[in-house]
């Protein structure tokens, strides 16, 4: 039974990740085809900075996520620490309407806020961009933020204020250092989840705002040219930079709170 279970664990595992290999790999295939592969080259790469349209929505996409991470985040931060000291009626149902979007379908919400900006006469572009990717970043955020904002003591203000902090620097000095590594994980989280958004960037985006998921998709209809196999290889890799230097950062927390 357990060779099973280790087999079909394995298996899982290998499914997972033969995308990720494919995409590194083929990066470098002089052959310019995923049919075949006929040496290593790094054409490919020279060729990803020197496409000026990939490069512009790459900094698109990375411009609108990190803004909608950052709005995600601060705003997810406020409505985490109210519901945290918040025990009055109506806790679950803001609890509800914050995970709703969650739940209804993200074309849904795609085509209601294209026909709100339609009425008002919003022109298409960045913000409302970010305004469609924050419905989805939001939620996220905010349930990464009470999971730890739950687990702080009820009488750090108490504490705080009988210290003479002020409630910013209760907020600053207090509140920030113990939520940082949660702070961390959900804008990563919304950044993500931003960057790779297709369904809200499809109804969303106008005239010089397309998104690198949008580009990719189109160019499904053309051909994937082997410059989209390098950018994925550079993006993979960036993630596994920034997954390390999290990890290494709260592994020296750890050792630092564990010495103490």
């Amino acid at each position: 039974m357990d060779r099973i279970v280790n087999g079909i664990a394995r298996g899982v595992f290998v499914f997972l990740y033969i995308p990720i290999v494919a995409v590194i790999v083929y990066s470098f295939n002089a052959a310019g085809t995923n049919t075949r592969f006929d040496g290593l080259t790094l054409q490919w790469y020279v060729e990803l900075f020197q496409d000026a349209s990939l490069m512009q929505t790459l900094r698109t996409s990375a411009l609108v996520a990190v803004i909608t991470a950052t709005v995600a985040t601060i705003i997810g931060i406020m409505f985490a620490l109210g519901l945290a000291r918040y025990r009055g009626r109506g806790r679950g149902a803001l609890m509800a309407l914050i995970a709703l979007p969650l739940i209804v379908p993200e074309i849904v919400l795609g085509v209601a806020l294209l026909s709100v900006f339609s009425t008002t006469k919003v022109p298409l572009g960045i913000l409302t961009l970010v305004l469609g990717h924050l419905i989805v970043s939001l939620p996220l955020a905010t349930l990464v933020l009470m999971s730890s904002a739950a687990m702080l003591d009820p009488s750090l203000p108490e504490a705080a204020t009988d210290l003479g902090c002020t409630p910013w620097q209760t907020f600053t000095r207090v509140y920030f250092p113990l939520l940082r590594p949660a702070v961390v994980a959900a804008w990563l989280l919304s950044f993500t989840t931003s960057f790779s958004n297709i369904v809200m960037s499809t109804f969303l985006s106008g005239v010089g705002s397309t998104t690198l998921p949008l580009k990719i998709y189109s160019s499904l209809k053309t051909g994937l040219t082997p410059s989209i196999n390098a950018l994925g290889a550079l993006l993979i890799l960036l993630t596994l930079v920034i997954v390390l230097l999290v990890g290494v950062s709260q592994m020296r927390r750890i050792l630092v709170e564990s010495r103490t």
